[in-house]
């Protein structure tokens, strides 16, 4: 289906973010579970650059072929398959989990003059609650005078958090397709049934050309942390392995439930 013109699609897992007003939300609540289900079918999540330490010893950390060079944690190897995701909905014991994850089904959207940022919610989510009365188990996220309770308290220092990093992340990804220095991923590997497959549709930076990076250059990028971040990312790319392993982890506990 195309997209009508002027209209942006919705961010990953977004299925119906509306903004949170006290006037029509003031029985709105979250319901405390914490599972990961909705992630499920994602091969790849968003990732910002403030991520980069944390994400490299459990993901491969690959660039997405958009015009912000987007960086992706690499979580499945196979279309529609998380690997991360635990047959009972859990991630997976000792992995780093994503803030864009994490923060879901939040979402922050600035004024349009960007001076201000306000919290909406994802009624899509499993977690949305629409009426606290009826569900009492649920977190509210309007306290009886209208204000925030600590639950949205909480959702929104994240959001502002994730979105903050976020535009530190664009500026890197953009300089990085300026710089010319990322190149398309194809990468095939032989799965433990004998057959071969192929990782392919995302950038990784290329290491010859980042060698060659202009003293001028290396020194600009030494100061913004630049330099420390594509380190992280090529020292990622041993992560596949680990993918690969999980990946027959989790083909043998199939075969186990079949």
């Amino acid at each position: 289906m195309t997209m009508p013109a002027g209209v942006q699609p919705l961010p990953l897992f977004y299925g119906d973010p509306v903004l949170l007003r006290f006037e029509e939300h003031s029985d709105v609540g979250l319901a405390p579970t914490g599972h990961f289900d909705f992630t499920r079918k994602a091969v790849g999540i968003p990732l910002c650059i403030g991520e980069f330490v944390a994400a490299m010893r459990h993901f491969p950390i690959v660039f997405a072929t958009d015009e912000q060079a987007s960086p992706i944690a690499l979580v499945g190897i196979r279309r529609d398959r998380n690997l991360f995701v635990e047959q009972d909905g859990g991630w997976k014991a000792g992995s780093s989990v994503p803030v864009y994850i994490r923060r879901y089904p939040f979402i922050v959207t600035e004024t349009k003059d960007k001076s201000q940022q306000m919290l909406a919610v994802d009624r899509a989510s499993e977690r949305y609650v629409p009426s606290v009365s009826e569900h009492p188990e649920a977190e509210r996220l309007f306290d009886e005078a209208g204000g925030p309770t600590a639950t949205a308290k909480s959702a929104m220092a994240l959001c502002h958090a994730y979105h903050t990093d976020y535009s530190r992340t664009v500026a890197f990804g953009k300089a990085l397709l300026a710089a010319k220095f990322l190149t398309p991923i194809h990468a095939q590997f032989r799965l433990p049934d004998g057959s071969q497959h192929q990782v392919n549709g995302f950038y990784a930076v290329d290491d010859k050309a980042y060698r060659a990076l202009p003293a001028k250059t290396l020194a600009g990028w030494h100061t913004k942390g630049w330099l420390d971040l594509v380190t992280l990312h090529l020292a990622s790319q041993q992560s596949f392995q680990a993918l690969l392993d999980l990946n027959a982890q989790r083909a043998n506990e199939r075969k186990a439930l079949a």
